[in-house]
């Protein structure tokens, strides 16, 4: 029975994957719109867009807000990071080409188990057959809209919860 559990979470995993990664099957790629027929894979995904990758590619496990609560994070084996602090675990400071290294080569942390967050740079090529170059502006642009989910310091100090 147990692993019966393990399979139909990977499958349902692997399932939500492919939808969400369906919105960038049809994407621009340097100035040629390519349409792929599918159900799954017929949304257009700029990759001039780091909000709509975000969603794509990013809400299920960081959810809407990027905290980290997405309608899948609870299939994760290692639980999605709450993208609203990163600047406020370095001080204040949002390192883009930090986060952008992350997105490129992944966590520095070998994956355990399912649900564990993609190297992005590869899965980028092989979804939508992108040069070099648009794999850079897209994961820029999805580095760039993380940095508006950052939560602001002062406002938290400011407002202290009841729970303090």
């Amino acid at each position: 029975m147990l692993k019966k559990t393990h399979f139909v979470r990977a499958a349902m995993l692997l399932i939500l994957v492919l939808g969400a990664s369906g919105y960038t099957f049809s994407s621009t790629n340097c100035g040629t719109a390519f349409h792929h027929p599918s159900l799954l894979f017929s949304f257009f995904n700029s990759p001039t867009s780091g909000q709509a990758e975000y969603k794509a590619y990013c809400v299920g496990c960081h959810g809407q807000d990027g905290r980290g609560k997405g309608h899948s994070s609870a299939y994760c084996t290692v639980p999605p990071a709450n993208l609203t602090q990163i600047a406020q675990r370095n001080n204040g400071v949002y390192q883009i080409e930090k986060v952008c290294d992350i997105l490129r080569r992944g966590t520095g942390r070998p994956a355990r188990g399912q649900g564990y967050m993609p190297i992005w740079e590869p899965l980028l090529k092989s979804m939508n057959a992108d040069p070099p170059d648009v794999i850079k502006i897209r994961i820029q642009n999805l580095a760039e809209f993380v940095k508006t989910l950052q939560e602001d310091s002062t406002a938290s100090k400011k407002h202290p919860s009841p729970h303090q």
